[in-house]
């Protein structure tokens, strides 16, 4: 079973992240990691190469240079091969753009699965999965919580619903997202750090891919970004003075009316 598997450099958690002055752009501290719901994605496709022997499991990426790094990631993982869509000097944020390049490499390169993560926690769209699968012609479901590749043919998943969860058949060839839950994530040991860091990773231009780069260049995004604005401070956390707690409590019942009031 041939396998592709969708992934996303996305910035750390804990990196500082700014508004620049014109407040159409960030600018974001040098720490970036392999997306969070990808992981389980890669995880998942080793699993299935782990079970049926013939698999090879490819991880590709349509970003800038520096996604090399969750390239190698996925490698030290397990993956058999990775390939880097190269976006410098094109639309990078636009789901839209992205989902067609996506399918482009998938449909030149040949696939029987892809996998990718739920969404990407920087910008949470969560729709590259599903539109790649629509330009593909091939069925998806997304929020995968539990798969069982019954055979090279079809693949039984199960995924959240609201409310509950739905447990489906799926024909191959398919596109399924990964939820948090669906596995957990192994960490690479140190042979396979090693393969990641000497395995070359070709770098492809998307133009070579037969999408027409006027699809792919900025002004061809359908969403523009007016602006950028950072999440409202929380007031400052008051303490409740007080000598005994029946004193706090009476304290605490006057600030709510008088100050809060919400009482």
């Amino acid at each position: 079973m041939n396998i592709i598997v969708f992934v996303k450099q996305v910035a750390d958690t804990e990196a500082r992240i700014l508004i620049k002055g014109d407040q159409k752009a960030l600018e974001i501290e040098n720490k970036y990691n392999l997306n969070f719901f990808d992981e389980f994605a890669v995880e998942e496709a080793i699993r299935i190469k782990e079970t049926m022997k013939d698999s090879q499991v490819t991880v590709c990426t349509y970003g800038p240079k520096r996604a090399i790094e969750a390239l190698r990631t996925a490698i030290a993982m397990g993956a058999d091969r990775a390939v880097l869509l190269d976006n410098t000097g094109l639309e990078a944020d636009d789901p839209l753009i992205v989902a067609r390049v996506l399918a482009a490499f998938a449909n030149q390169d040949g696939f029987d699965l892809i996998l990718c993560g739920r969404q990407a926690i920087d910008d949470e769209n969560a729709n590259v999965g599903p539109m790649a699968a629509e330009f593909l012609g091939i069925p998806h479901v997304s929020a995968v919580v539990k798969l069982d590749a019954v055979d090279g043919q079809v693949v039984k998943v199960e995924s959240e619903v609201e409310g509950g969860k739905e447990v489906l058949e799926v024909r191959l060839p398919a596109l399924l997202t990964a939820q948090k839950g669906l596995n957990t994530p192994r960490v690479p040991l140190i042979t396979g750090v090693m393969k990641a860091m000497k395995a070359l990773i070709p770098t492809v231009d998307p133009t070579s891919l037969g999408v027409p780069k006027g699809e792919m260049e900025h002004n061809a995004s359908k969403a523009v970004t007016l602006s950028y604005e950072p999440p409202q401070q929380r007031p400052p956390v008051k303490i409740i003075e007080g000598e005994t707690p029946t004193e706090k409590v009476r304290n605490l019942i006057k600030a709510l009316k008088e100050e809060s009031k919400v009482l």
